[in-house]
């Protein structure tokens, strides 16, 4: 990403990697899958976010990218992956 010039195009398509590695993911359908996809997809997000702020006003490309993100979040029921049960310590 490092030789897209400008902010914009360096969080936009960055936003596009981690949306396509989530739906990949969710495709192959492991255990897990879906604990990764959000994680991917809170990422996509993120820097959708950031390219919106710095786009031009008449782009719409990155809300239309993160809509989508959050279609597929709500469509799957994604959640966090849950916090770890902290183990029992013995003495």
């Amino acid at each position: 990403m490092q030789r897209l010039e400008g902010e914009y195009a360096q969080a936009y398509y960055a936003g596009i990697v981690w949306e396509r590695h989530a739906k990949s993911r969710l495709n192959r359908s492991y255990p897990g899958s879906g604990f990764d996809a959000f994680d991917e997809l809170s990422r996509a997000l993120a820097l959708f976010d950031k390219a919106h702020e710095l786009s031009p006003p008449e782009d719409d490309d990155a809300i239309l990218h993160w809509n989508a993100c959050a279609r597929v979040i709500d469509v799957n029921k994604l959640e966090a992956r849950p916090d770890e049960e902290p183990s029992v310590q013995s003495e």
